[in-house]
């Protein structure tokens, strides 16, 4: 049988305890965290500078990377659009891609395309935009980025106001008397009158062009001295020293005995072949002279060497015959004395 006794203790009738028991009973509130409160910013009307605030600044290793980033998508963009699946969709249309930005937050992609300033510009757009999912998605395989950001498709408006420019001159009305020229032409060193003059007055101005002789200003020489440096006076030094180190080359080759294995300076015309071939001849059979006397010197040698051996093979066998009947006859006178 289990027996539970209930205990007391003075933490029980601690008058602490019973007075904030009490006061809680009396005040009842609930326990509040405290929050910072944004009331200040609620009532300040939003700018275009917090509107287009980025999150983060980017530092010189986030510039220079967004820089190589342009580079490599600019690259397999204009791969993937003339050689991919998404060519198909767009061929035939004359598209050319002037630049790719990233942006600085790495969350899109800005691909300017130029536009040829008619009709067929709202349809090149509308393509476009149509095919940024796809192409974001071949972007992603070549593993350029984490995550490839979005693409946009954005008309150039530097090419764009230089393409409506052109046109608006093309249609613009210059007069009757308008002839169109060469740009080439339009660059002159001097200026001419285009008015229509009479043949007497063309003719005062001759008479007043040989009564007073127009005398240009001379043109000075060209100096080749730039930054303090006279140009000339140190080629003509370097050349000097280069002459120096030839004629000496040349001096050395002429005085010393030693074969030269340089080329000469003889054209090919002045050497005679029939005498060139004869000495080739004579130096091929002074050549095999010398080797077959070598051939034979060698094999007199070993004729010598071999008849050496078999003397040496001879002696040897008669002093073994000598021992043997030393001990031979040894043997016998003591046989004998017995």
């Amino acid at each position: 049988m289990i027996l539970r006794f209930y205990s007391s203790s003075c933490v029980l009738y601690s008058m602490k305890k019973q007075g904030m028991k009490l006061h809680k009973m009396l005040n009842p509130k609930n326990k509040r965290q405290w929050y910072p409160s944004q009331t200040s910013d609620l009532n300040i009307l939003p700018t275009l500078n917090t509107l287009t605030k980025t999150q983060r600044v980017p530092d010189n290793q986030g510039i220079r990377r967004v820089a190589v980033l342009n580079k490599l998508f600019m690259k397999h963009i204009t791969d993937i659009m003339s050689t991919g699946t998404v060519s198909m969709d767009i061929i035939g249309r004359g598209i050319e891609i002037s630049k790719v930005n990233v942006a600085k937050d790495f969350k899109t992609i800005n691909i300017f395309w130029i536009c040829k300033g008619d009709a067929s510009d709202k349809d090149t757009d509308k393509l476009l935009q149509t095919i940024a999912g796809p192409l974001r998605h071949e972007l992603s395989t070549l593993r350029l980025m984490g995550e490839v950001p979005y693409i946009y498709f954005v008309k150039d408006k530097q090419e764009s106001q230089i393409v409506d420019i052109d046109k608006r001159l093309l249609q613009a009305d210059y007069g009757e008397d308008y002839t169109p020229t060469d740009m080439g032409e339009l660059l002159k060193s001097e200026f001419t009158l285009n008015l229509k003059l009479s043949p007497e007055l063309k003719a005062k101005i001759k008479q007043l062009e040989d009564r007073h002789e127009i005398f240009e200003d001379p043109i000075p020489e060209m100096t080749n001295s730039v930054y303090g440096l006279d140009h000339t006076k140190i080629m003509n030094r370097l050349l000097a020293a280069r002459k120096r180190s030839k004629d000496a080359w040349e001096n050395l080759e002429s005085e010393s005995p030693v074969i030269s294995y340089r080329t000469t300076n003889t054209s090919p015309s002045n050497i005679d072949h029939k005498e060139q071939k004869k000495e080739i001849a004579e130096f091929l059979i002074k050549r095999q002279i010398l080797h077959n006397k070598l051939q034979r010197a060698r094999r007199k040698q070993d004729d010598t060497h071999v008849e050496d051996e078999q003397i040496e093979e001879t002696n040897e066998d008669i002093y073994e015959f000598c021992d043997d009947y030393d001990d031979n006859y040894a043997v016998d006178y003591i046989s004998e004395k017995k």
